[in-house]
């Protein structure tokens, strides 16, 4: 057998000095539900905050408060995402944050079934994750932060359009998307409202719009010309509720095709002002964005959040009846042509 030299004895002190002086200093730190050393206040916080897509009126709106939530707040936001509403882009920016080191991620995902083993990721790294404007509940994030309490959004808007209709008649959706959770979970309570409550109401189609204003009215278009009896409309996204109101414009259906949904004032208000819708709803975008980097912030430094904690810059948590790590930013707001200019989102 072939002798392994052996190495001088103060060679041995100083390697078993460097081992156990590394032990110690990984075994010192206070760690975090994930293992994750806890953040030292002297650290600079940083978040990345991830939209569905980047461009569009309302998450341009959720980066101005989320900004200014991280400057009151002295950390640094990291705000992007892909141009259009891809799962698989989404995935790739988590991973890059990922091995960038961030402190939080906050995601609205466009496909939640998808990011799952990305969250897992992160949290197996140390990194709080959290959700907003679409949740993906089963992923393991920490906390969603959501714009309403959607049961409530999605019976609004059910009841809306039934009254518009007079409770009865032919009736439609138009949605960006069947993947996105938000939108989705508004679908199904406002459905579920119908068959409850209305059941001189009749669904005949949903249309897909992929988050596209100029898709949107084409399709729209197509849904009147095939049912013309169609007497509303649900659109479920920002984008859909201005292409089914251009859609039912063009169509000279003014007054024959009710219309509401959830959309924002600046895209809306020229509608509203022609009579083509009666109303539609949302919350303030920008609010969102700031209280979901207030909520970041708070868990990165192991706050245990609940129903009723005080938030600085925003008050006192409210919580979703149904899930107790769904944060509810406010109540839906019902704009009509007569509160329609009190709001200014900043677009």
């Amino acid at each position: 057998m072939q002798n392994i030299p052996r190495l001088p004895l103060r060679f041995c002190h100083v390697i078993t000095l460097l081992f156990v002086g590394a032990l110690f200093s990984i075994g010192c730190g206070q760690s975090g539900e994930d293992g994750a050393a806890s953040k030292d206040s002297s650290d600079e916080i940083v978040i990345a905050m991830m939209p569905k897509l980047v461009g569009i009126d309302y998450f341009v709106a959720c980066e101005k408060g989320a900004q200014k939530a991280a400057d009151e707040l002295g950390v640094k936001l990291i705000y992007d995402g892909p141009a259009t509403p891809s799962g698989e882009e989404q995935n790739n920016y988590i991973d890059t944050w990922i091995r960038n080191g961030v402190d939080a991620i906050c995601i609205a995902p466009n496909q939640p079934k998808r990011i799952k083993p990305f969250v897992d990721k992160a949290r197996a790294a140390g990194i709080t994750v959290l959700t907003w404007d679409s949740d993906a509940p089963d992923s393991g994030r920490q906390y969603m932060v959501n714009q309403v309490d959607d049961k409530v959004l999605g019976e609004s808007l059910m009841d809306e359009i039934a009254r518009q209709m007079n409770e009865e008649g032919e009736w439609a959706i138009a949605i960006a998307s069947l993947d996105a959770a938000n939108l989705n979970t508004w679908r199904s309570y406002a459905e579920a409202r119908a068959a409850e409550k209305y059941p001189k109401l009749k669904l005949v189609e949903t249309v897909i719009t992929k988050e596209n204003e100029t898709e949107a009215a084409q399709k729209v278009g197509t849904l009147l010309n095939a049912h013309p009896n169609l007497k509303g409309i649900i659109a479920f996204d920002s984008n859909s509720v201005p292409g089914a109101a251009e859609a039912i414009k063009r169509a000279g259906k003014i007054g024959q095709v009710a219309l509401t949904g959830n959309s924002t004032p600046g895209k809306m208000r020229p509608y509203m002002k022609e009579g083509v819708l009666e109303s539609f709803f949302l919350w303030d975008p920008n609010a969102l964005g700031e209280l979901t980097v207030r909520i970041a912030k708070a868990a990165v430094e192991g706050q245990e959040l609940k129903e009723g904690d005080e938030i600085t810059g925003y008050g006192n948590l409210r919580f979703s009846p149904r899930d107790d790590q769904t944060i509810i930013l406010s109540d839906p707001i019902r704009f009509t042509a007569e509160n329609i200019d009190e709001y200014d989102f900043g677009f």
